[in-house]
């Protein structure tokens, strides 16, 4: 019976941990290397980072962590190396392990670029069964020894980065090893290296780039199966990377402050505090951690000679050549701007000339097809359409050669190609019969006849252009039948006095 109830306890506690196997690190914003091994030499520095953790204090066992990491960047930044070593101690067990990690970048375009990280490395796992606080040690059921076995890890990542902002995700303990422990007695138990599913989201956003002020918005998600989801949401205030200060809410767990200082351009510390929330905070005592992070210098040329005196008229010659090079550019520029102006009038005339002579000789075609053109300005001509048989020529007004398009059936309809037409906003029309009140060649001119029809009642009144007629026709109605827009027809023709209005049919 003892035997079981052991078993049970032990199961228990293998199930509870699942979640913390996976340190919970205050300064990952500092270092995402930590839990992804995409952004190793991501910063394109040789840094060495040391993490101490000490959580629960006032608990005995309570979990204590050490981590070291070193990486750097080679190959223009493209290929990043890097080593971890953790030492992580819960309770009875304890584990201590190494990774070396390797990340590769692949460039999108100058601010956009991916990548992608892994890592392996062994992991040594043990349990103490001989600092287990139980009721009967001399129990000969109870393990007695020091149970440790060696297992592989593997972790596995990708970043994506986009100006300021960097999105991460990883797996660690991608092997999800299960390591078995028996003793003397055939006791058995095993621990299991569950996978983790992390992913990390952050924006940095300069407040004054003057100033080198920025913050920073950051949330962590971590997802292990069969235990609750956690997250972390952060926000970190930074002024030249020389100081900053945040704070983050861990999901039902806490309410974190961390604050931390740049010396000399090489040396980072940071300390991170950890307040409790929830029923366990009076009694587990504190939780925080301590960063230290030492930036690798490059190699330095060596210092040039001071150079000899300069004589002050010299110094003065030099200045006033700066001078007129300067105002010799601004000229430079000025003249280029005027130029780029001069040829865009150039071209302008020349368009409008174009179009003078397009109109001329229109004005010409139509005069000798004897049509009666409406002009409303000396220098624009307007053209308004009517219907092509003897029924609607009371006054003459026909459309002309220009403006006719399509077959003419025997009910007065023309039937043209809906693809021969565009909207006036550009995208293409609808089948269906139109009810034509004008024709226009001018845009202008086509946008104020439709102002006019919708202002005397005809809401619905807009215009569509035939690419190939080059011409803008003004319609009241769209309708569905040819019937309905006969009627129309003879509606708007009455009301209006529109005598020369037509239909045109629009089909596939």
């Amino acid at each position: 019976m003892k035997k079981f109830l052991l078993s049970i306890v032990f199961i228990l506690f293998v199930l509870l941990s699942k979640a913390q196997q996976i340190g919970m690190y205050s300064h990952y914003f500092f270092k995402p290397m930590v839990y992804n091994p995409a952004f190793t030499g991501n910063d394109g520095d040789i840094n060495a980072m040391i993490i101490n953790r000490s959580q629960w204090t006032d608990f005995n066992g309570s979990p204590q962590l050490n981590l070291l990491t070193l990486d750097g960047a080679l190959i223009n930044n493209k290929v990043g190396f890097g080593l971890s070593f953790i030492s992580d101690r819960k309770g009875i067990t304890k584990r201590i392990g190494g990774n070396m990690n390797y990340s590769y970048r692949l460039n999108i375009n100058d601010d956009t670029y991916i990548r992608f990280g892994i890592s392996i490395g062994i992991i040594d796992q043990s349990i103490n069964y001989s600092k287990a606080l139980v009721e009967n040690s001399t129990d000969p059921l109870l393990f007695n020894d020091i149970q440790r076995k060696t297992s592989f890890d593997a972790n596995a990542g990708l970043a994506f980065i986009w100006k300021g902002i960097e999105f991460g995700f990883a797996v660690p303990q991608l092997a999800g090893n299960r390591i078995n422990y028996v003793d003397n007695t055939n006791v058995r138990a095993y621990y299991t290296q569950t996978r983790h599913y992390m992913g990390t989201l952050k924006y940095k956003i300069f407040v004054s780039k003057e100033k080198g002020i920025s913050i920073a918005p950051q949330v962590l998600t971590r997802f292990v199966p069969n235990t609750p989801f956690q997250y972390d949401a952060t926000v970190m205030v930074d002024w030249k990377e020389k100081f900053w200060i945040g704070g983050t809410y861990k999901s039902d767990y806490a309410v974190g402050v961390n604050a931390g200082i740049c010396l000399h351009k090489q040396v980072n510390i940071g300390y991170a505090y950890d307040y409790i929330i929830g029923g366990i905070g009076k009694y587990s005592g504190m939780s925080h951690e301590i960063m230290v992070n030492f930036k690798f210098a490059k190699n330095k040329k060596s210092e040039k000679e001071t150079p000899p005196a300069i004589d002050p008229k010299l110094v003065e010659t030099i200045n006033r050549v700066d001078s007129l090079i300067s105002v010799l550019s601004a000229n430079e520029e000025k003249i280029k701007v005027d130029e780029e102006k001069i040829n865009l009038n150039e071209k302008k005339i020349k368009e409008l000339n174009d179009k003078l002579e397009e109109q001329s000789k229109i004005q010409e075609d139509m005069k000798s097809a004897q049509i009666n053109i409406n002009n409303s300005s000396v220098n624009n001509v307007s053209s308004s359409t009517g219907g092509d048989h003897p029924e609607t020529n009371e006054q003459g007004k026909i459309p002309s050669e220009y403006s006719k398009i399509g077959v003419i059936d025997t009910d007065g309809v023309y039937n043209a190609k809906k693809t021969d037409f565009k909207k006036r906003s550009g995208t293409p029309v609808e089948k269906g019969f139109y009810i034509i009140v004008g024709t226009f060649f001018y845009e202008d001119f086509a946008n104020a006849e439709t102002k006019r029809f919708i202002a005397n009642g005809y809401k619905n009144t807009n215009w569509i252009f035939c690419e190939s007629k080059k011409y803008h026709y003004i319609f009241t109605h769209k309708l569905s039948s040819k019937k309905e827009a006969l009627e129309k027809l003879k509606e708007v023709r009455s009301a209006e006095n529109v005598n020369n209005a037509w239909v045109l049919s629009l089909v596939e």
